[in-house]
């Protein structure tokens, strides 16, 4: 599910450099800086950095160059060994890159998800026994195409995507949506499904975008691949989880008391919260079903932990973002736009 009003722009003063930080390492480490340097012809180009936190002197280029940086969305994992970005190409269509960590903050491309390029598209396993049948396009999409990062295994094996595709109209002139929803194995190398994202992707196969009941989609879950920890560890990491959301949450709803161009901002995301809570404890439910009884009260406490933990983060990086834009709209007296 995505966090409400999520996108926020910033208005900078005139200068012919501008750095800002637009993604921070889960273990602070490092974060990433995109530079905009403005040409005499008043043309911007941007770049994009690694930064470590302890040294910003030693910073390192990602091999990304882009003219419209606000389309670009970084996300780092646990582990810091991988970045996701997707990157919004054009009205039709969000592409994906995924970058592998190598020697020192130095990170290489290693897989691109672009449906109008050849070169190193990801593919399914031939014997991925889960894939939904066809695979790759379906019958009757328009050619609008959206990937989007879902999130990543609390133990940095597993990266969940979903690929959004648009249908031709129905009869009644309305267009329906197809959510697939994949994994790519970043030890194995290899896109795949399992059980869990099987029953996902026959639930939400159709939508239509209009209908209430498509609101309630997935929790940003990911299966891990290493053991399930003991019981008392996910306890403990559910617990933590839930203290972080119930910390951010009041000053996420708070926030929105200050919205102006959407007047039910607040009454959106309270709904947002019901709905959240509803669709968790359900995916809970599933996910732990699908394990033997021994695993079941393991398996739930992983999901419901995880979920809380990225529902938790996402909103902490929305509040900085707001925070960062309100100080710099101080500075320069801009707006946002």
């Amino acid at each position: 599910m995505a966090v409400v009003g999520l996108c926020v722009t910033f208005a900078y003063g005139e200068s012919d450099v501008r750095i800002e930080n637009v993604a921070s390492s889960p273990r602070g480490t490092f974060r990433i800086e995109q530079e905009g340097k403005r040409d005499n012809k008043g043309n911007w180009a941007t770049t994009f950095w690694i930064t470590p936190i302890a040294d910003p002197s030693q910073r390192v280029w990602l091999d990304v160059t882009f003219n419209e940086p606000d389309d670009l969305h970084f996300f780092i994992s646990p582990d810091e060994q991988w970045i996701c970005t997707t990157v919004h190409e054009h009205s039709q269509l969000q592409s994906l890159r995924l970058y592998q960590r190598k020697t020192g903050l130095q990170f290489d491309r290693v897989a691109t998800m672009d449906e109008e390029e050849e070169g190193d598209r990801w593919h399914f396993d031939k014997d991925d026994r889960f894939a939904p049948e066809g695979r790759g396009q379906e019958a009757y999409e328009t050619g609008r195409v959206y990937n989007h990062f879902v999130a990543w295994s609390s133990d940095s094996a597993r990266l969940l995507v979903e690929r959004r595709s648009q249908l031709e109209a129905k009869k009644d002139g309305e267009n329906l949506w197809r959510r697939h929803y994949f994994y790519f194995n970043l030890r194995r190398g290899k896109l795949e499904h399992t059980q869990y994202l099987s029953t996902l992707n026959r639930a939400f196969r159709h939508y239509d975008s209009e209908q209430k009941k498509d609101v309630a989609v997935p929790s940003s879950f990911a299966e891990p691949l290493d053991a399930l920890p003991p019981e008392k560890e996910l306890r403990d990491r559910y617990d933590a989880a839930e203290r972080r959301l119930k910390k951010v949450y009041p000053a996420y709803l708070t926030q929105a008391d200050d919205e102006i161009q959407n007047p039910n901002e607040k009454r959106d995301r309270l709904r947002y919260q019901q709905l959240w809570l509803k669709a968790r404890e359900s995916g809970a439910e599933s996910f732990a079903a699908m394990g033997s009884k021994a695993e079941r009260p393991r398996r739930k406490l992983l999901y419901l932990a995880d979920t809380t933990d990225n529902l938790a983060r996402e909103l902490e990086e929305y509040l900085a973002e707001r925070a960062r834009y309100d100080e710099e709209n101080k500075k320069t007296g801009g707006e946002s736009q």
